[in-house]
């Protein structure tokens, strides 16, 4: 695995070696952030839920990112994480919390964090998982009033409907599907 884009370009990664854990593919993660634009990440504070390897944290320090933070809930993808913000010296800009999402959604509103993009890609068998994150992520207050939220679910998955954000946009990669949400 490597970044695809930003100064981190090319660098490589360690990847997880968890079979039950579907990194995103670079063909997606460029497809993403061509959707979002070349400034996407700018200055901007980044959120990475279901992180596992932490790819999407990476992507987005690389293409200018203030401040990402990864979550993910599994020991084994948090080690991961930990070695790649390390190999790659993002160590001052990234955060890394090791809890639930929900966990996660709590302390960041408790600590008055607003994100202007979040990343989903929850286990392909459990989707609802995402849409409860945006709601619950809209209700803690935790998202820019220009807030991006990207949800990674399988293609033939029908997702529960949101109710906190409009579906903006979506974009089907071969089995993955790319749902990108913003406030009405």
């Amino acid at each position: 695995m490597q970044i695809t884009g930003g100064k981190n370009r090319g660098r490589k990664i360690k990847p997880i070696k968890n079979p039950a854990i579907r990194p995103s593919k670079a063909v997606l993660r460029e497809a993403l952030f061509s959707v979002l634009g070349p400034q996407c990440c700018y200055g901007k504070k980044v959120a990475d839920f279901f992180a596992g390897s932490g790819i999407m944290t990476l992507e987005a320090l690389s293409r200018g990112a203030d401040t990402a933070y990864s979550v993910d809930s599994d020991p084994k993808s948090c080690a991961l994480i930990r070695e790649n913000f390390a190999d790659l010296d993002v160590r001052d800009n990234a955060r890394l919390l090791q809890m639930s999402v929900q966990q996660a959604i709590i302390k960041l509103a408790g600590l008055k964090l607003e994100f202007d993009i979040i990343f989903l890609d929850p286990p392909y068998h459990l989707p609802q998982l995402g849409i409860e994150a945006i709601d619950l992520s809209v209700n803690a207050g935790i998202l820019t009033d220009s807030a991006r939220v990207i949800f990674e679910h399988r293609s033939k998955t029908q997702i529960p409907e949101c109710k906190s954000l409009t579906l903006w946009k979506q974009k089907k990669y071969g089995q993955s599907m790319l749902s990108f949400y913003v406030f009405p």
